[in-house]
């Protein structure tokens, strides 16, 4: 009996984390497809002929990318 008391506990525990994991990697992929959204939304802007923000983003991505090395 006593066993199966601290299973029941620990399950839940267990379950419980899980589901707290799922949703906030949830949010943070919602979040990475909001930048890759932004990242393509400024290269379209790019290409209609606005440079200065198309510069920008490159700009930014050449110093992370230089960071990462």
């Amino acid at each position: 009996m006593m066993m199966t008391n601290i299973m029941q506990s620990l399950y839940a525990k267990v379950t419980h984390s899980l589901r707290n994991q799922r949703g906030a990697q949830a949010i943070e992929w919602i979040a990475l497809a909001g930048v890759i959204l932004a990242v393509f939304a400024a290269i379209q802007t790019v290409f209609d002929g606005d440079t200065a923000v198309g510069k920008a983003v490159s700009e930014t991505l050449s110093n992370i990318i230089g960071k990462l090395d």
